[in-house]
Formats: structure tokens, sequence, C-alpha cells
């Protein structure tokens, strides 16, 4: 057995404990929560504070190899067209980055991710490591004539990948109706993830027809222009499954009450060191205070690590928002929508990881 002590454990299941000791076996199962120190031998005992290993609901571990390769603040449009000029790559190298990234996240103390996968690239790796994947397999296209091939190929991937996985869209500006159609039909109840709002000329596009997002994609393919915001455009056509929108950069209070009311086993993601790094702007958090918020480190190509505990850092600087909250955002939340029941909190029976976070505010896993 192993008894681990700190200045405050967050369980996320209960209030924090102040000098409380988690008690684990050898293979890291959660035995027993205690109130006190009080008659307990063999003690390790670390300033700071203890909580679960973290849930990184949001990254492209594939664009590993584009790290400092793309320039900060530029926009997402500007963003989204220098990605494909950039990421073509010898293969070493693209492994090679990809195996630094994933033990970058382990050793961050990241238990289990939301991966976001184009190809194949990352799907040796990923059914190897100690982390916990669940693998999206991105489609996207605005031109209907190629709807039948992307999901065909989309298929492909999803038989190759040796994780759980399931296709979904790219976000609603490079999708087709008649691709989302057949993303719908064809969800059995796997995980939904979708980019949502990450721009302000996302909802321009949708509401007027114009904008910047507009100008770089009506060369592919046409949208559907609604009248509505890119979110009250699209949520209805997902399925019914759990469904995680990602950045909501620019989501209104509205969109949020609106999206809610539409949807019970609905989850929203925040990657704010990536906002900051493409647009330079972060979301609203209050408007997110009732909401099931997880976070995302999103990918090297828009950040400069993958750590959640850094994204949580970021929020904590630009925001009031208790430790506590950050904490279930980054932890709990994120296993609920991944439904992964092992991990998230220190209840009995859980093999939740063990992360500290000492005084000077840095991360060591200890299970």
């Amino acid at each position: 057995m192993r008894y681990l002590s700190a200045d405050i454990i967050y369980s996320l299941h209960r209030e924090p404990i102040r000098q409380g000791v988690l008690v684990l076996n050898t293979q890291g199962q959660i035995i027993d929560l205690l109130e006190s120190r009080e008659g307990i031998d063999k003690l390790e005992i670390y300033k700071g504070f203890l909580c679960p290993g973290f849930v990184n609901t949001h990254c492209h571990l594939e664009l590993s190899h584009l790290f400092g390769k793309l320039p900060e603040k530029k926009g997402l449009p500007d963003f989204i067209s220098r990605v494909p000029k950039y990421r073509k790559a010898r293969s070493s190298d693209i492994q090679e980055s990809i195996t630094r990234a994933d033990a970058q996240m382990h050793s961050n103390g990241i238990v289990a991710v939301g991966d976001i996968s184009n190809t194949s690239d990352t799907f040796k790796i990923k059914s190897k490591s100690p982390i916990h994947y669940h693998t999206f397999i991105e489609l996207f296209t605005t031109d209907e004539s190629k709807v039948d091939s992307v999901f065909s190929n989309g298929l492909e991937l999803k038989k190759k990948c040796k994780t759980s996985a399931s296709l979904v869209p790219h976000a609603s500006y490079s999708v087709a109706q008649k691709l989302l159609h057949k993303i719908r039909d064809n969800n059995v109840g796997e995980l939904i993830s979708i980019h949502n709002q990450e721009t302000s000329s996302e909802d321009e596009l949708f509401e007027k027809g114009s904008g910047k997002l507009q100008q770089q994609i009506q060369a592919f393919g046409s949208l559907y222009i609604s009248g509505k915001s890119a979110l009250k455009t699209t949520l209805p056509k997902l399925p019914k499954a759990p469904t995680l929108l990602v950045h909501n950069t620019y989501t209104s209070i509205d969109d949020v009450q609106w999206a809610e009311s539409q949807k019970n086993n609905l989850y929203w993601c925040t990657c704010p060191n990536a906002n900051l790094y493409i647009e330079g702007v972060l979301p609203n958090y209050n408007i997110f205070q009732y909401s099931k918020m997880t976070i995302g480190t999103d990918s090297l190509a828009s950040n400069y690590t993958l750590s959640i505990w850094d994204e949580v850092q970021t929020i904590r600087k630009y925001t009031d928002l208790d430790l506590h909250t950050l904490l279930t955002w980054a932890c709990k939340n994120g296993a609920e929508f991944l439904q992964l029941d092992n991990l998230g909190t220190f209840e009995k029976g859980k093999k939740p990881g063990v992360c500290w976070v000492n005084e000077a505010a840095r991360v060591k896993r200890l299970a």
C-alpha cells in the first residue's frame, strides 16, 4: 500500500481535503481517502496538492511535427490555410515528433486523450501508449460530389485504428450538408466532436454569407446560409450521441443556453493556449459556469506544450475561477465525456492516476 498526503487533496467527487491521505494499492487503485494523517505510518507527504490524472479532450497529435512552424495571432482563416502547406514531411520526422508528444503528455500527468486524426500516422503509437486514446476520425469537404469518397476513406481509417474511434465532422464551415447527414445516419452512439465558433467569421458565414471564411471556402464548394449562428445551424444535424463542442471562442450566452436546451449529453471544450496562439482571444468563461466544460491542448502547431495543467494556469491568469472548478473541467468532466468510469476522481475502486502539483506549480506524476 501507498499512503499519499499533501496540503490539499482534490478528489473532485467531494470537497477538497486538507492534509488528508490517499490510499493506493500497488496497481494504483484507490483503496481509501482519509480525512486525517493521524495514526498512519509510512506517509508520503507532498507540499502542494494532489489531483486525479488529467484528461485532454482535444488534441491533434499527428500535427506534432509542426511545432514552431506557424505564426501566431494571424487568425483562424490564415492558420487553416497554412497547415496543408506545412504538414508534409518525412515519415520518420512525423513519427519521432508524435512519439515525443505522446511521452510529453504522459509526463505531464495526462491519462486520457480525445485525439483528432485525418491520417493513420498516430495509430501505431497510440495503440502502445500508456495513455488511453479515443480517436476522432475527422471528415471534411464542402463539395457534395466528394462526400461519398470522403466518408468511405473515413471508414477505412476507422478500420485501421486500434483504439476506440468514431467518425466526426471537422467544423460547421468545412462539412457539406450531405456529409453531415451521412455521419449522423451511420452513428450508433459513438462520441462526436466538432470545432465550434473558433473565429468570428464563422458566425458571419452562416448569418450573412460573407467574411474571411466564406471567401476562403467558396473555391471548394458552397455551404447552407441559414441566417443563424454556426452552432444553431449545425447542432440539430449532429447525431444524438454525446457531443463535444471544441474551442467556443466566440460562442454567445444565447447559443450556450439554446444548445443546452437541445441536448442533454452536451460537453464543451476550451483550448485557451491555442486560442491565444491563433486568434489572441479567449472565450467568455463566465457563460460556461453551469456547463459541462472540459479542457484540451489542441496541437503543437498551435501551442508550446501539451499540458492540461498549463491550460489551467492560463485560465486562472485571465479569470477568477477557483481551482476546484478548473480541476473538475481538467479531470472529471473529460473522463465523463470519454466515458471512462475508472478515471476523473479519487473514488474508491478507481484507477485515475495521481498528479502532484508542487509549490512551484510544476506537475509530477505519482501513479
